[in-house]
């Protein structure tokens, strides 16, 4: 169970690193001068490494569903706000 949970630790970061994998592998297909190497994405990803242990780069973690809907207004669901309506002249005004 407990390689279980530390993976879960990790799922985000893993999620997120993928994602400029990725995008960085894509971006090829914009123009052929983006072509980047394995070894390019992970300096990148080192880069990013060093800035937030050096605290030049701070994000905010992703919450949870639960905690975003706490803040939210408990959970409640949010009603949409009506458009004022508008009023019709009764016949004979404004002629």
């Amino acid at each position: 169970m407990f390689i279980a949970e530390a993976s879960e630790a990790y799922r985000v970061t893993a999620n997120r690193g993928a994602l400029i994998f990725f995008l960085m592998n894509d971006l090829f297909r914009i123009h052929t001068f983006y072509k980047f190497s394995l070894e390019s994405f992970l300096v990148v990803v080192t880069r990013a490494i060093n800035m937030v242990e050096e605290g030049k780069l701070v994000f905010d973690a992703p919450k949870d569903d639960e905690e975003a809907e706490n803040e939210d207004g408990e959970g409640e669901e949010k009603k949409p706000e009506e458009a004022p309506k508008e009023e019709k002249p009764e016949e004979g005004e404004g002629e």
